[in-house]
């Protein structure tokens, strides 16, 4: 059985790699086998490798990841070990056009609520998959919220927070399709609301990185069974800047209050 609280020691943090003869720090050029930014993928197959029902019998791997935000599709990833490694298939999804070399699984396509039924429907995701990493800067609430509504059940999902929000502040950006990404904290949602979210759909909180990554991790309670969890508040114990932000100078007391008031809203 997993020890739900003692995940952190399986992270597998990258280290400086020679790239095109120059020695580099950024994950995003990484050659594998670990991809994400902050040892995230370690953790991710270490449950996979070792997670068992609640009710002790094995868990049957459906080798499905779904990967919503996956940038250009090489190092930064949340799902590339665990595809490439274990022969998963999976549906990889970013509509920037930015990136210079994108990987051949990622499909360059708009991600809106609206739409991400069928759009997984149409790239043969089935409703039962083993990951899903959903990172898109914007209207990340709403699109997992139509995913559980449509009947998608992701053994585990792993998702960016804004942490500008305390632990027990629920709060979702405004809707709006048409959000362009803008490096400020006008994004995504409270690590509360998620986590009020995913509890209806039976899932329950077990990881999370911050500074300077800010990722949590909910898992089916089918997977969970009686093994105690982590709680958000001891995790998140205080709200924080994320280094990439624009912020100036802005008191981080005040910065939260105006977005409370005018960018975001109160989710129960």
């Amino acid at each position: 059985m997993i020890d739900w609280l003692d995940l952190d020691k399986h992270r597998r943090k990258l280290r400086p790699q020679e790239v095109d003869n120059s020695i580099i720090e950024n994950t995003w050029n990484a050659k594998g086998p670990w991809y994400s930014d902050e040892g995230e993928d370690g953790v991710l197959a270490y449950i996979f490798n070792n997670i068992v029902y609640s009710n002790g019998d094995l868990y049957e791997q459906h080798k499905f990841a779904v990967d919503l935000g996956s940038a250009h599709g090489y190092g930064g990833s949340n799902v590339r070990h665990l595809v490439d490694k274990y022969g998963w298939d999976s549906c990889e999804i970013d509509v920037s056009k930015k990136w210079g070399k994108i990987h051949p699984r990622v499909i360059n396509k708009f991600i809106d609520r609206d739409t991400i039924c069928d759009t997984l429907t149409e790239n043969g995701t089935p409703k039962n998959f083993d990951l899903l990493s959903l990172d898109i800067d914007s209207m990340d609430w709403y699109v997992l919220e139509r995913l559980l509504e449509g009947g998608w059940k992701p053994t585990l999902t792993i998702l960016e927070f804004n942490p500008i929000f305390k632990h027990d502040e629920s709060y979702i950006v405004k809707y709006n399709r048409d959000f362009k990404k803008n490096n400020t904290s006008n994004y995504g949602a409270s690590a509360r609301a998620f986590e009020i979210l995913l509890n209806k759909y039976n899932y329950s909180f077990v990881w999370g990185t911050q500074l300077p990554a800010n990722n949590i991790v909910f898992v089916s309670n089918n997977i969970i069974g009686d093994s105690p969890t982590l709680h958000l508040k001891d995790f998140h114990s205080k709200p924080w800047y994320e280094s990439g932000k624009i912020h100036g100078e802005v008191d981080i007391k005040k910065r939260r209050k105006e977005l409370m008031e005018v960018v975001f809203e109160k989710y129960k």
